[in-house]
């Protein structure tokens, strides 16, 4: 889940609206993913986002994975020093696959006038028959730094716990940390590249993924 996935900021911008591209690659656990987003902030505090994701798979390059609806709520002020929302994530897959139901606790602070952290608290369980019924705990987190130029560069990390009330022995979690760099490619347009390396042995060994944005 976390292939694709970003670090959501809590910040509603009213009236902004963006259509988005991600592709992630790891040779080892999820070979190629892919997905296009489009969201828009119906005011100043709340934004909805539908994704739809497509994975490689034995038959295809590009077979369709999942379709999901996000909701995000911005809960403090513009004003406030320490933004905090929350964000409720619907996902849903063919083939009688489960779904899946997640809860996110959105923070991020700035440290100085141009370093921003954010860390997200995540609480995730399936849906569907063939759910498994474990509520998941799930956290992220970056902290970058944006240079005169407009260029962002930082480190971001993905940590998988396991169930909340099971939580899994280290060797078993997921955990993934690497750099990041997000490039300005004009008024609108915008480049993220990131690695992420592997802490234990479930995680993924090395993760490749770039993100672009198009503000609308």
């Amino acid at each position: 889940a976390q292939l694709t996935s970003g670090i959501s900021g809590p910040v509603v911008k009213e009236g902004t609206s963006a259509v988005g591209y991600r592709v992630a690659y790891d040779a080892d656990t999820n070979g190629l993913a892919q997905r296009i987003h489009y969201d828009r902030a119906l005011s100043s505090r709340v934004l909805v986002r539908g994704v739809i994701q497509a994975r490689k798979t034995d038959d295809s390059q590009v077979d369709f994975d999942s379709i999901q609806g996000e909701l995000r709520w911005q809960i403090t002020p513009d004003s406030a020093k320490w933004q905090q929302g929350l964000r409720l994530d619907l996902k849903v897959r063919d083939e009688g696959r489960p779904g899946q139901l997640a809860l996110h606790w959105l923070n991020q602070v700035y440290l100085a006038r141009d370093v921003r952290a954010r860390f997200t608290a995540i609480a995730s369980t399936q849906t569907g028959d063939d759910r498994n019924p474990d509520v998941l705990f799930l956290t992220r987190g970056d902290i970058g730094r944006r240079l005169s130029s407009g260029v962002d560069i930082g480190a971001e990390i993905y940590n998988s716990y396991g169930a909340i009330d099971d939580i899994l022995p280290l060797s078993q979690e997921s955990h993934q940390v690497g750099p990041f760099v997000g490039i300005p490619l004009g008024k609108s347009l915008s480049m993220r590249t990131s690695v992420l390396v592997g802490l234990t042995e479930a995680s993924p060994d090395v993760t490749f993924r770039l993100f672009l944005t198009q503000a609308l």
